[in-house]
């Protein structure tokens, strides 16, 4: 390669974008429970199971409340 300088700063900006797309393809093709060792992945699933709970109770809730509302 040349010695100009255009060329060796054009160089460094090619060399550049392509570690920046790969970082980013990296991430995007990442699965959720590897993502930064799963910790993200775990507080999703507690939360998940907590808004199951609560959707349980209260699908209940109001299946009790009809039923005393028909007898």
């Amino acid at each position: 390669m040349s010695d100009n300088w255009i060329v060796g700063n054009l160089q460094n900006a090619i060399d550049t974008w392509n570690g920046k797309l790969s970082e980013i393809w990296q991430l995007v093709t990442q699965t959720p429970e590897n993502f930064k060792g799963g910790g993200i992945w775990e507080v999703i699933v507690n939360i998940h199971g907590a808004l199951q709970a609560i959707r349980t109770c209260i699908t209940c809730y109001f299946f009790l409340g009809w039923c005393y509302k028909n007898l």
